[in-house]
């Protein structure tokens, strides 16, 4: 009947296929494609003088270091290698590091529904809830000597794929475990963070934006097949989004 809408859902699998997302997600998205080793040096002064690097002892320019707030200073092939490892630290811990951060949105619920909880209660939670922080970003492999490395500040000098996938296993760790989703396109399988969700108004719906295959999906309640899961920081049976088989 003439004036009757489709559901999204009932739209062409076309609707769904590459387009650029809104300004609200592309602002929140690093420029991965401009992030390599042309952008690695003068992070400080670059005299001609050469530090060792604090992990493999090789010594180089100044300004090629990278400095860990633990005071470490490394350079570019171990900071590959500690973004390498942050992969495989999550699918070592994923289980363990799902349960803490459940336990982290307990204690966030818990200050919401008891804003006037007494000091001694709510400084107790406080701790706590620190204390699963820090052990979620050591299982996560975000650390050195005990101190959370921040590796998002040395992205620019990862390649574009590493950089690419560090970000979105920072993001996996940030988002809540109920908010997370997974890019149903049959090539993809990728992590879509929270920040990539962006309303469609004139469809009442909600689409997020993948870093990964630049598609568009949008939530459909689908389960997502195991083989079709890429990334190993990713629940398995995830809820995925369209486009559905």
């Amino acid at each position: 009947m003439a004036g009757i809408r489709l559901p999204p859902w009932g739209y062409p699998v076309d609707e769904d296929l590459d387009e650029p997302p809104p300004a609200s997600v592309a602002d929140v998205i690093p420029p991965f494609k401009q992030y390599g080793e042309h952008n690695c040096g003068d992070h400080q002064h670059n005299f001609n003088n050469k530090l060792a690097c604090s992990n493999c002892h090789t010594r180089v320019k100044l300004g090629e270091l990278h400095d860990l707030p633990c005071g470490d200073l490394i350079c570019r092939d171990c900071l590959l290698v500690k973004a390498f490892s942050v992969k495989y630290s999550i699918e070592k811990n994923r289980d363990e590091i799902h349960e803490s951060r459940k336990k982290m949105v307990d204690i966030d619920l818990a200050f919401f529904d008891h804003p006037n909880m007494i000091s001694s209660e709510r400084n107790l939670l406080i701790r706590r809830h620190t204390l699963l922080k820090r052990k979620v970003i050591r299982l996560a492999g975000f650390t050195c000597c005990g101190v959370d490395m921040r590796l998002d500040r040395f992205l620019p000098c990862l390649s574009t794929m590493v950089s690419r996938e560090l970000w979105l296993a920072a993001r996996w760790l940030s988002d809540t475990p109920n908010a997370r989703r997974v890019c149903a396109w049959p090539d993809c399988g990728a992590y879509l963070p929270v920040c990539c969700g962006y309303p469609v108004p004139e469809e009442c719906a909600r689409r997020w934006y993948c870093v990964v295959c630049q598609g568009n999906s949008m939530d459909c309640a689908r389960t997502l097949e195991m083989a079709q899961t890429r990334f190993p920081f990713l629940p398995r049976g995830q809820p995925a989004l369209t486009p559905s088989s």
